[in-house]
């Protein structure tokens, strides 16, 4: 448990701070869920582009077919 002060901070336990091998200097990332009342703690990745790379994958299905399909319909226009 931590008290929140009059600046609205607060320190992060150690226990926090040794599983997500958090040293000074380092961000974290805060991801609040309304829905349940919790606040999630991650650290951030150090290098943002090798940590999304590939996070898109997948999304538009096979791209040979997506852009077919986007050409077909310029085509219409």
């Amino acid at each position: 448990m931590t008290t929140v002060s009059a600046a609205y901070q607060t320190a992060l336990p150690s226990l926090v701070r040794k599983n997500l091998r958090i040293k000074k200097g380092d961000r974290i990332i805060w991801e609040v869920d309304v829905a349940s009342d919790r606040v999630y703690v991650k650290a951030a990745p150090v290098d943002w582009v090798a940590y999304l790379r590939g996070a898109g994958r997948g999304v538009y299905g096979n791209p040979e077919t997506y852009v077919k399909t986007l050409r077909n319909q310029w085509r219409r226009s």
